[in-house]
């Protein structure tokens, strides 16, 4: 959604977090596969295979240097994919934790991100009802 903000190499960074996040709960799943390839598309980044998965710390390292506007971005971008099936595992948890200490977000600002995230979702998803309601 937000996704166009960013500079190509925050784009390539996000992706590698979006990318290592769908695995965080042990598969990467549909829903989560689909939102990964719509961030492909929104980034125009269309032959892009991850590759910095043995290296996500070097990663985060270099996306907490990116301004906290592009920071809000990957959080609620990263939200968007971890929230996709509707859990919240403990690695996901412990993830977003030590990413947003990196990123130098406090709780309050963690938490009022995903809570927007899951509004969103639900938004969406009361959208389709509508829609599809016979």
């Amino acid at each position: 959604m937000y996704l166009s903000e960013l500079n190509i190499g925050e784009k390539k960074n996000f992706l590698e977090l979006a990318f290592y996040a769908m695995g965080l709960n042990g598969e990467h799943k549909q829903e989560e596969q689909q939102i990964f390839n719509s961030f492909i598309n929104e980034c125009e980044l269309s032959s892009y295979e991850p590759k910095k998965q043995q290296n996500i710390e070097s990663v985060i390292k270099v996306i907490a240097k990116s301004a906290n506007k592009n920071k809000r971005i990957v959080l609620i971008e990263l939200f968007g994919i971890i929230l996709a099936d509707n859990e919240f595992c403990d690695a996901e948890e412990a993830f977003i934790e030590k990413l947003s200490l990196s990123l130098k977000f406090d709780d309050y600002q963690v938490k009022k991100i995903k809570r927007w995230v899951e509004a969103m979702n639900d938004i969406v998803q009361e959208g389709f009802q509508l829609i599809n309601k016979d």
